[in-house]
């Protein structure tokens, strides 16, 4: 097949969200389902995608209307941008599954436009090979966010969604005044041109132009000082939306940090960037952990857990060893699945018995017994139990952070870890141990089909690490890779 079709992967959500309108003449009740369909297409093109990079080995390039970097716009599809853009394509499939019963507020076709264009600009943050590009994709997966967030038209809503806004402004300044200075200095957008020309940059405006850039995408991926709108948003805004934040919105902005970052590996800025990510992600942890500790709201709870998960991969970034790089790749797919299946689950009881706060939680393990046993597999896999998926990542940073002596790394793992144990194991004794009055309620089909995916894979994953291992591996070095990175992107005329 043509490689030329991986652009199908920005176009058909693009015009898809644009037919909405005409769809709608059909009737409200054909959009969720054409929205289902347009996902399912998307997984399709995903999933060819990931299977020609990882059987060929070599990554795919689209060229926009044909013209070569730098002069035209182009697409990288490497081993990092295929599994990603395929977890994004499957989640967002799963949650349009989810919407049909979670979503009942009008206008329905806003909230399917809204909905692809955040799956839109998700996977172009991740698959553009040009910074001007990425601040574009940004923005759509920003402004689609701050719309969903408010969708529910609430007043807690709609003061969540104003929160995203500021911050996100202002992180969208700060972005683009890195911008600015790394397009004056080297004079151009394109990122292996960038890195290709990074050495011959002011050390001291790159260290700059990188702080301006790591603050900028510091609000989508949820990092400390600029992560104060998550808590609310996650809490207000439509359950399917909550998955796709935490499953892979913000994996596409912590990819785009350490993308840019990374460029700059074999030049003087490099150092003092890395150590501003450890803080900051240090920092996102500690607040995230003690937080998440004081909630009785549990979709809040797991808002704050997974502020500090993303932490925790950003400290594994921050120690920039190919190890390190192989771990936090490795902690972003996990957290993306465990993720995924605890808001889901939360989501559902909070749709069933009217409310995500801790009483509804009580006794659950005899009411929804199903929901319950996959919140728990969640939870215990989550705290870094052995035999689930995140025991692997974890011990994975463990090590990475043993090997250069970073044993303050060490310590935060390991007291974060007992942090959640906490909280999570106060929530499975209240959904097992502590008695309600509620009757049993018939469980969903469909989401529980999901929900069993969801946990089989957690399982499958913390019994056979190795294969998904492997493919972290190949991820993590297309990313840590830079010099293969120049090497495959087709630059016309330029030379270092």
């Amino acid at each position: 097949m043509n490689p030329q079709y991986a652009s199908l992967l920005i176009a058909l959500p693009l015009f898809s969200a644009f037919l909405v309108p005409l769809i709608k003449r059909a009737g409200k009740k054909v959009i969720l389902p054409y929205l289902t369909l347009v996902t399912l297409i998307q997984t399709g093109i995903a999933a060819w995608a990931f299977k020609e990079v990882y059987t060929t080995g070599k990554p795919i390039i689209v060229l926009a209307g044909g013209f070569q970097p730098p002069v035209g716009i182009n697409l990288y599809i490497g081993h990092f941008a295929a599994l990603f853009v395929l977890i994004i394509a499957v989640v967002s499939f799963f949650m349009t599954v989810f919407s049909m019963k979670a979503i009942d507020v009008e206008p329905i076709d806003k909230y399917a436009m809204l909905f692809l264009l955040l799956m839109l600009g998700a996977t172009g943050m991740i698959a553009t090979g040009d910074i001007f590009n990425l601040f574009v994709f940004m923005e759509i997966t920003a402004i689609s966010a701050y719309a969903l967030t408010g969708y529910n038209k609430t007043g807690e809503a709609s003061e969540a969604a104003m929160k995203y806004i500021i911050l996100g402004g202002i992180g969208s300044s700060f972005f683009l005044v890195g911008v600015a200075l790394l397009y004056g200095s080297l004079g151009t957008l394109n990122l292996a041109q960038i890195a290709m020309l990074a050495s011959k940059m002011n050390p001291t405006v790159a260290q700059a132009a990188l702080a301006l850039l790591v603050f900028g995408l510091a609000v989508e991926a949820e990092l400390f000082p600029l992560n104060a709108w998550a808590p609310d948003a996650y809490q207000a805004s439509p359950h399917p939306v909550t998955v796709m934040f935490s499953a892979f919105v913000v994996k596409a902005g912590l990819y785009a940090m350490v993308r840019i970052v990374y460029l700059f590996k074999d030049t003087p800025a490099f150092m003092g960037i890395l150590n501003l990510i450890l803080i900051l992600g240090t920092l996102t942890v500690v607040i995230g952990e003690l937080s998440a500790l004081r909630q009785t709201n549990v979709k809040r709870m797991l808002a704050y857990s997974s502020i500090a998960q993303i932490g925790l991969i950003a400290v594994g970034f921050g120690v920039a060893t190919p190890q390190a790089v192989d771990a936090a790749v490795f902690h972003m797919v996990n957290h993306a699945i465990v993720k995924a299946l605890m808001f889901l689950a939360v989501g559902y009881v909070a749709i069933t018995l009217g409310c995500p706060c801790i009483e509804s939680f009580k006794g659950l393990g005899k009411k929804m017994p199903l929901t319950a046993f996959a919140i728990t597999v969640g939870a215990i896999s989550i705290v870094g139990i052995p035999l689930f998926n995140i025991f692997w990542s974890k011990f994975r940073l463990l090590l990475a952070a043993l090997q250069v002596g970073k044993t303050g790394i060490v310590a935060l793992i390991l007291g974060a870890s007992l942090v959640e144990a906490v909280y999570y194991f106060r929530l499975i004794h209240a959904m097992w141990f502590e008695e309600s009055k509620d009757e049993k309620v018939e469980e969903n089909l469909a989401f529980s089909i999901i929900m069993l995916l969801l946990v089989a894979l957690i399982i499958v994953i913390g019994v056979y690490p190795e294969p998904v291992w492997n493919l972290v591996q190949k991820a993590a070095t297309d990313l840590y890779n830079v010099a293969n990175y120049i090497k495959n992107v087709p630059l016309l005329g330029v030379s270092p």
